[in-house]
């Protein structure tokens, strides 16, 4: 880890570390859209002219912005303005329907709203004229509202992909302004240069809420210090000045902005941007635009290497990866590597409350430690495994709870102690809900989650173990298990499987892969495979649904599915 520059960002806020970016490459391309690169020097000055806008509109430091864009240079400079003025952005999942963008509106008391009228053919104005009924009576556009108390501006943005999907709107609705306009508009003066040097780095950046799979999203703030986690993966994938990282993963969530958005801020790469996931497109950007690192979930890396063109294009330029999520078996983790020309494919393991990578693979770590998601601890964070029963911290070797403890832990959930008392002890240990083993050297791995395991006759059952063996299998693509209720175990497994395209398998086909290789207790006591396994918004497998699934299955077929 190059720890002179990580020395350089440290104690920087995320505004004095574009100006410092600004400064060092000044004509180097930063952002890289479909309509054009933006260099260094020239997003900054465009940061500082919407910092401008946003001040004239009586916006400020602690004040709660929401943004409701794709993956866009408008998402970017949203992002980057507020940091420069000391306002904290609040992300909108794109694809959150009106009632769960009205949730997070009203929860993060979000004072503007930087939003597009239309994406991926939706209207989201007649979304928010939804979450809002009395915006249809607004005569001007600071705003009074009864459903959004706290919402007072609404500024509208027309990136370039919204109006390529659908048709934008006509006239200006009386409630909004236009970005475009404010900029326009913008002079930055001593206003601004007062408000900058009011930000401090303990000042909280970001509210980025979690997928909420399991109850309300959660609002996990974190402060500017997530500068020096986030440059740490870059310099982990060894991302240099000049470098070129593709920006597909949303920035709405921390993957996308910690490990793509924020190391190319710091570390003097290029972004590009790619407003949603399309794999020929994936592919003309990877090649075209000379890719030297990205990263996804094994979905990503599958619709790539399964893709037709792949081996007549050009992938050289692209050097190193990250893969997280679902486990992968070592063939086809190999495979990936080995399509892409990959010098290497690194796994990671972290989450919003930690700032996102708390593991990471070295570019040295052999491949079959690699795929296990066996990596050492990214960083000086403090982790620890405990037992879930006694408290007491597990021996290496041992299966326990994640902690970890440090500068990446979040600061708490927005205006929701309950929760940070039960996730943050009062010594600053973040219980991650994660299980996990520390090996003979020091690397974690993870074996599932903490409520994700069940009890089968007393023993637990972690599913992540089963399901990294039986991935092996050469007809499963994907699979996810779930425990469901038994009268005489008290939970068995259910196992939900995505084969390869054209296979098929069987229960008894499952038991007899599991046979000598699976302590019987382990083995799924249900099968049924899916055309897709669900997901959430963010690609983690969709555990709750599945629930839903085989609780329904197992009522249709009075528990006489094989077993």
């Amino acid at each position: 880890m190059n720890e002179p520059l990580l020395s350089e960002v440290d104690g920087l806020t995320l505004g004095q570390a574009l100006r410092r970016s600004g400064a060092r490459w000044p004509d180097q391309d930063f952002f890289k859209a479909t309509e054009g690169s933006v260099t260094f020097s020239q997003f900054d000055k465009q940061v500082d002219q919407f910092s401008q806008s946003l001040l004239t509109l009586g916006l400020g430091r602690h004040d709660h912005v929401a943004v409701w864009l794709g993956n866009s240079l408008e998402w970017a400079l949203t992002f980057c303005a507020c940091a420069r003025i000391g306002a904290v952005l609040v992300p909108i999942n794109t694809r959150y329907t009106a009632l769960e963008a009205s949730y997070i509106l009203e929860q993060a008391d979000a004072k503007a709203l930087v939003m597009t009228s239309v994406l991926y053919g939706l209207n989201y104005l007649n979304m928010l004229e939804q979450i809002a009924p009395s915006l249809a009576g607004a005569q001007h556009d600071l705003l009074e509202l009864k459903e959004l108390p706290a919402l007072k501006r609404v500024i509208l943005s027309e990136p370039e992909y919204a109006t390529m999907q659908a048709t934008p709107v006509s006239s200006l609705p009386v409630y909004a302004v236009h970005l475009e306009a404010l900029m326009q508009q913008a002079q930055a003066h001593e206003q601004l240069q007062a408000a900058e040097r009011a930000v401090s780095v303990e000042d909280v950046l970001l509210i980025c809420y979690t997928s909420g799979t399991t109850g309300k999203p959660k609002g996990v703030m974190h402060n500017h210090r997530v500068l020096k986690q986030a440059t740490r993966v870059g310099l982990a994938l060894d991302l240099k000045p000049g470098g070129r990282i593709l920006g597909h993963m949303p920035l709405y969530h921390v993957a996308g902005l910690y490990m793509g958005f924020i190391p190319a801020l710091t570390l003097g790469a290029c972004f590009v941007n790619m407003p949603q996931w399309e794999t020929t497109r994936a592919l003309d950007l990877l090649e075209q635009e000379r890719i030297t690192a990205f990263g996804g979930i094994p979905t990503h890396f599958v619709d790539l290497v399964n893709h037709p063109s792949v081996t007549q294009r050009d992938l050289s330029s692209v050097k190193n990866a990250w893969i997280g999520g679902s486990p992968v078996m070592q063939a086809t983790f190999e495979k990936f590597k080995t399509v892409l020309g990959l010098k290497q494919l690194m796994s990671t393991y972290g989450m919003t409350e930690n700032t996102i990578s708390t593991s990471f693979n070295r570019l040295s770590d052999p491949i079959e430690v690699c795929c296990q998601n066996r990596a050492p601890i990214l960083g000086p964070s403090e982790v620890k495994i405990i037992d879930i029963a006694t408290q007491n911290e597990q021996p290496r070797g041992s299966v326990g709870e994640i902690w970890c403890r440090g500068e990446t832990v979040m600061l708490g959930y927005y205006k929701n102690p309950e929760a940070t008392r039960a996730t943050i002890t009062d010594d600053g240990w973040l219980k991650t809900g994660d299980l996990g083993r520390f090996d003979t050297e020091g690397f974690l791995s993870v074996t599932g989650r903490l409520k994700d395991m069940y009890k089968t006759g007393g023993t637990n059952v972690y599913p992540a173990e089963v399901e990294q063996f039986l991935v092996q299998h050469p007809a499963i693509a994907i699979v996810a298990i779930v425990g469901v209720p038994d009268t005489r175990l008290d939970e068995v497994g259910f196992a939900f499987v995505q084969t390869h395209p054209g296979m098929q398998m069987t229960h008894a086909e499952l038991r007899a892969f599991c046979k000598g290789n699976l302590a019987d207790y382990k083995v799924p006591r249900y099968l049924k495979l899916l055309a897709a396994i669900p997901r959430t918004t963010t690609g983690k497998i969709q555990r709750s649904a599945l629930l839903e699934l085989a609780g329904a299955e197992l009522t249709r077929t009075n528990h006489s599915i094989p077993g």
